[in-house]
């Protein structure tokens, strides 16, 4: 009957979702509402979701965040698995990548416990594929890579093994290690051959061409790129025809056939506009801009880099902002406008930097995320001694009652088992004060873990800082050297310290930042500081936190744009407002508040 009871309304969902073409969503929605919180309505969700998951990517998270939810209520580590698996992939699909990340992180930890070492193996790889080609972080990709690769070969999954082949191809591809890359695709190659994996033979085809391309090996490149192209036509992957004709159009600009090039790079995209696909179209775009730029026909490179920079606006790309913000840079310079070629070099630099922070960010974030994961996994464990503590309770709960009905001839009996039962009662309130013992230790051990975090990156801000003030005092010498150049070594030196000084122009929003994050991650020591020394002004609360840093005085004169004496008299009053002995370290002494 139980089981009846859990297949019967998934049959009646497969069903509606067989029939949904002619059938409202808004039935297969009121038939999920009514089924029981189990295992099967968990994956009624996902099904949901995954009719959604092509059109409307938003509505298909909404659903499996609901059942992820159910999943977690559960506390069914298959359901968890599989849900967290879906949703990481919905948030790849976005392009979204940090949560992306995070999700496929939980999931692994899942799949770990049901020891399925496929799912690992894939999720290892799809992992690496985003670390490599989304973050640029290759030694994060390739542990992931091998990782994968270790569970694939120790259960010969082959299609898993060729995917790793292909993704490490890739990363040595990135890292300009062309015989490495050459020699992994091609391993692959075979392997997809061997499978009859025509669509992932197509891919690594076209990597294999991309190499020789790249090697100046055109007529083997042309092989490889027609073989795919043929595969891809026969398969209908219209985003994957679109690359192989972008990669003949490269053979053709580098054998000095511009026309048969822009052929070429005109059909891929078509096939993208078709496919609707506006990332691909973005970076299409810049290749299209770079062919005329290279044929010096600048009019139409500049403007194909700003439809490039008006479609990446639409999609909030910033790569492609700053791709094409180069692109229009480099082409002005080229057709004569310096003016103009400042200006987009100017937008460039910013959207570089901009590109760099979120980076950094996301990096950050995944550390929190891995850190929190475990912390989550402690509090889960706690949850299951206590839930386990409550079962056991209701058991003598219940004994208690059966024990009432007995006669007074049981009198001695009872007072025994009354006697047993304070003694469980007495080791139940030691463990439950033992385990918020553990907790109060665990969470004041992530609030450390945080606080040195902040400082870590605080240091590191202001060596920053300090890099860019010796940049300054260095930039000021070449500046009295300059004077003594003739007219042409002169020009060319300035033209240098232009570029270097573009890269150090932030000096003064940099300190600016720095000593906000200064306030903000030292508020406790600040109000503590305060109750004690309320005499101190505000510059030397701020020289307060800066030596907690462990900075020196050089350093700090550095960040304050001082000179190193002027510090050192700070420290001197400083030492004599808060009245410590000169044997007594300052730093040391500003720890312990």
């Amino acid at each position: 009957m139980l089981l009846l009871r859990l297949t019967l309304p998934v049959l009646i969902l497969a069903g509606l979702l067989a029939r949904s073409q002619s059938y409202p969503t808004d039935s297969i929605i009121a038939s999920i509402a009514l089924m029981e919180d189990n295992a099967a309505k968990v994956n009624a969700l996902n099904s949901l979701a995954s009719m959604y998951s092509q059109d409307d990517t938003d509505r298909a998270i909404y659903y499996v965040k609901q059942a992820l939810s159910l999943a977690n209520r559960l506390q069914s580590v298959e359901s968890c698995a599989n849900t967290n698996m879906l949703l990481a992939d919905l948030y790849e699909k976005k392009q979204n990548y940090q949560p992306s990340i995070n999700y496929y992180l939980i999931s692994i930890k899942h799949f770990e416990k049901l020891g399925n070492e496929l799912e690992l193996a894939r999720l290892y790889n799809k992992l690496g594929s985003i670390y490599i080609h989304n973050h640029f972080d290759f030694n994060h990709g390739l542990s992931y890579f091998n990782k994968a690769l270790n569970y694939a070969v120790k259960n010969d999954y082959k299609r898993e093994i060729g995917q790793a082949y292909s993704h490490i191809g890739d990363f040595f591809f990135d890292q300009g290690q062309y015989d490495e890359a050459l020699e992994y695709h091609q391993k692959a190659n075979i392997l997809f051959q061997k499978n009859n994996d025509r669509l992932a033979e197509a891919v690594s085809l076209n990597s294999i061409g991309q190499i020789h391309i790249l090697r100046k090996n055109f007529d083997a490149a042309r092989v490889c790129i027609n073989n795919a192209l043929v595969i891809n036509e026969k398969e209908g992957q219209s985003e994957e025809l679109a690359m192989n004709y972008k990669n003949l159009a490269d053979i053709y600009t580098s054998t000095n056939q511009p026309a048969f090039a822009l052929k070429f790079l005109l059909k891929s995209k078509e096939l993208l506009l078709s496919a609707n696909k506006p990332n691909k179209l973005i970076y299409l775009y810049g290749q299209l801009g770079k062919h005329h730029a290279t044929f010096e026909e600048y009019d139409s490179a500049i403007y194909i880099f700003n439809q490039m920079r008006i479609m990446a606006m639409d999609a909030h790309a910033l790569e492609g902002l700053r791709d094409a913000h180069l692109g229009l840079s480099l082409a002005h310079e080229a057709s004569g406008n310096t003016r103009k070629a400042l200006e987009y070099f100017k937008l460039y630099t910013h959207f570089k930097d901009s590109i760099f922070n979120i980076s950094r960010s996301e990096q950050l974030g995944e550390l929190q995320t891995r850190f929190g994961v475990n912390i989550k996994e402690k509090e889960i464990e706690l949850k299951d001694n206590q839930i386990a503590l409550l079962q056991r309770e209701q058991k003598l709960i219940k004994f208690r009652q059966l024990l009432l009905l007995l006669s007074l001839s049981l009198l001695i009996i009872l007072s025994i088992l009354v006697y047993g039962r304070l003694q469980q009662r007495n080791k139940r309130s030691e463990l439950l004060l033992s385990q918020k013992e553990t907790l109060s230790k665990a969470q004041q051990a992530l609030m450390e873990a945080e606080l040195k975090t902040k400082n870590s990156e605080l240091v590191n801000f202001a060596i920053h800082l300090i890099e860019k003030n010796k940049f300054l005092e260095e930039l000021r010498s070449e500046l009295r050297k300059i004077r003594s150049l003739n007219e042409e070594e002169r020009e060319n030196r300035l033209k240098e310290l232009s570029h270097n000084v573009q890269k150090n122009i932030k000096l003064q929003k940099d300190l600016e930042e720095f000593q906000k994050n200064v306030d903000h991650t030292h508020q406790e020591f600040f109000s503590k500081l305060k109750q004690r020394f309320p005499d101190l002004t505000k510059n030397e609360e701020r020289l307060c936190a800066m030596l907690r840093l462990n900075l020196s005085s050089k350093e700090i004169a550095a960040l304050s744009n001082i000179t190193v004496r002027a510090i050192e008299m700070g420290r001197y009053r400083l030492r004599k407002k808060i009245g410590i002995h000169s044997e007594t370290a300052l730093s040391d002494f500003l720890k312990e508040i």
